[in-house]
């Protein structure tokens, strides 16, 4: 998201919230904390923390998942992250916006189970907790990672390219999401975002996840979508959704893999400074950018040394 500040950052002060896994059905506890400079963002399974041999640091350290694009382990319904001890966490991407969109970059994730809780699957919620403790600058200078010449990736029918913004661009970020589905009531939606951190809140944060329902058996047959409900995805049947209320917005479709793409990236841990176009998104094609960001040479790390540098061009 557009993030046009100069500092690093973290939560004022730890915030907790609770809820259901979308694939596991489990209930689950989060607690996220503010974290130093340079932390990057850290998901600890805290329920994996006893009964191990070695001491607490020795313990804490095969329970703690850095998000990396490297730590990626399935994108399989979402975005699953593991470390070298076998530890993962699974459906970290709302939760993962909602961290880009308040431009953090440096926070810990305690969980009590294997998954982050979908609440109303969208990243509404994850925002308003962080809201109801703020957000705190810390004493580094934040880094981003400026793209100098296009990086592209594909898979199937799916394409994203990042490219560096032109000399003469309005200093606003920009990114182009298209969606293509057969069926009428979605079919072909294009959603352009830029602009300030506000954009972030009123275009994408309150996109919701969605499915058909004619998937929904054949997931819970894999032992997936067992927490999926009408109160935490929109589900369309017959060219209609089954949910009461009917959709937030017009394009809801787009908005939320647009929501999914920023979540996905901020696996970066830094703000990307360049102009994303992505067609057909998904939790594949996201992280593959991610990687290909992190490897690429065609990447520099800049030091934010103002906002003024910074503003409308950072997407965190």
């Amino acid at each position: 998201m557009v993030i046009a500040v100069a500092q690093a950052r973290t939560v004022r002060a730890s915030v907790a919230c609770e809820g259901i896994g979308l694939h596991s059905g489990r209930a689950v506890a989060l607690a996220l904390r503010p974290a130093p400079a340079g932390t990057g963002v850290l998901f600890r399974r805290m329920d994996l923390l006893e009964g191990g041999a070695g001491d607490q640091s020795e313990r804490l350290s095969r329970v703690t998942i850095p998000a990396t694009p490297f730590h990626v382990a399935s994108t399989t319904l979402g975005t699953v992250l593991s470390n070298v001890h076998g530890a993962s966490v699974s459906t970290v991407e709302h939760l993962m916006a909602a961290l880009a969109g308040c431009g953090i970059d440096n926070a810990i994730v305690e969980l009590d189970g294997p998954e982050v809780p979908i609440m109303d699957g969208s990243a509404e919620p994850f925002l308003e907790a962080i809201e109801r403790v703020g957000v705190r600058s810390l004493p580094a200078p934040r880094r981003a990672l400026r793209v100098t010449a296009p990086i592209h990736v594909g898979h199937g029918d799916a394409m994203a390219v990042v490219e560096p913004l032109d000399a003469d661009e309005a200093p606003a970020f920009r990114v182009d999401v298209t969606v293509d589905y057969p069926d009428q009531l979605i079919g072909r939606q294009q959603l352009t975002l830029k602009g300030s951190a506000d954009a972030f809140r009123r275009d994408v944060a309150a996109a919701r996840t969605f499915c058909y329902l004619s998937d929904v058996e054949a997931m819970r047959a894999q032992g997936l979508a067992l927490g999926g409900s009408l109160d935490n995805a929109i589900v369309v049947a017959d060219g209609a959704v089954l949910n009461e209320e009917g959709l937030r917005f017009d394009g809801e479709f787009v908005r939320h893999k647009t929501l999914d793409l920023i979540g996905d990236l901020h696996l970066l841990c830094k703000p990307v400074i360049g102009r994303v176009t992505a067609y057909k998104p998904g939790h594949t094609l996201n992280t593959m950018l991610a990687a290909a960001i992190a490897a690429s040479t065609d990447v520099e790390v800049v030091t934010l040394l103002d906002a003024d540098q910074a503003r409308g061009r950072i997407l965190a």
